[in-house]
């Protein structure tokens, strides 16, 4: 009987992380993609709140937890998106930034007021720093290709999802086992969000812009980010899975594309490398937190 209840809690918190957001994600995506194509992010926005709806149960808005403002983080996402369509200036990236900043302590302060406003303040002005500095990567890898098919242009504008998908899958288990489950499995539920959110783009051949993504490393910061607060996981931990984030954009910076005949070659290449570098800083990390006892 025991070890029925814990076969059906896990196949119940495989649905909750993995299929329902992703199925989720999926029919969002399929929704924004057909009527509103340049705001195709949205799809996994929707999933992602869905799956944070699921794992976390006592979900609620205004947010009354430190977790509850993920949905708060999707709403300055939102935000965000709509202030990079504009002309480029001063005031829209000090907008921006501003955006980045608010986020992070509206995630960080329910955990840090204890010690002060400070803090607080500090940790949402590196997570804004660092969220803007992964904009700029970003931006400044939209090399193109040479001329390509269909299918290669699809993997080639959205090799930035994919990257942030790879690195929130491989951050999961590292969460989960370093300290919190739930936040754990946000990571999942991200991962699966952006993996219906592709399926879906590649199906409706929709193209995605920088401002698309951004959103989606705001909220894989975010929990990496409160996981070192609110799990005690070490600094270096939270650095390298940050780092698995920035390997797609700085990878493209270095490796730019060649010929008609590499551009497959080349997808190839900078999602095997995402998969390698988030494979090594994941199994380094899980190494670092694996408990002393038994996690049984």
């Amino acid at each position: 009987m025991m070890y029925e209840q814990a076969s059906n809690t896990t196949i119940l918190m495989l649905l909750n992380t993995a299929v329902y957001p992703f199925i989720a994600a999926l029919i969002f995506s399929v929704i924004t993609g057909k009527w509103f194509p340049t705001s195709s992010f949205l799809g996994y926005l929707g999933g992602f709140v869905i799956g944070l709806s699921l794992v976390h149960t006592g979900l609620s808005f205004p947010p009354n937890q430190a977790i509850d403002y993920y949905s708060t983080t999707a709403l300055i996402g939102i935000a965000v998106s709509l202030l990079m369509r504009l002309k480029p200036s001063v005031v829209k990236q000090s907008l921006i930034a501003l955006l980045f900043g608010v986020s992070f302590y509206l995630l960080l302060n329910p955990v840090l007021k204890h010690s002060g406003q400070l803090v607080s303040l500090s940790g949402a002005a590196v997570g804004a720093v660092m969220t803007f500095l992964y904009f700029i990567l970003t931006t400044m890898s939209q090399n193109k290709p040479v001329e390509h098919t269909n299918r290669t242009r699809f993997f080639f504008t959205h090799l930035p999802t994919i990257g942030l998908m790879i690195a929130a899958g491989a951050s999961s288990p590292v969460v989960s086992i370093g300290g919190s489950l739930l936040l754990g499995q946000l990571l999942g539920v991200l991962a699966a969000a952006l993996m219906g959110y592709l399926v879906a783009s590649y199906a409706l051949k929709t193209t995605q812009t920088e401002h698309h993504i951004v959103v989606a490393f705001l909220l894989l910061a975010g929990v990496l980010t409160q996981s070192h607060v609110l799990a005690d996981i070490p600094t270096t931990v939270m650095l390298m899975m940050l780092a698995s984030g920035f390997v797609t954009p700085i990878a493209k910076i270095l490796i730019r594309p060649s010929s008609r005949e590499s551009n497959t070659q080349y997808n190839f290449l900078i999602i095997t490398t995402q998969g390698v570098m988030s494979l090594l800083l994941s199994g380094l990390s899980v190494w670092l937190v694996w408990p002393q006892s038994s996690l049984y």
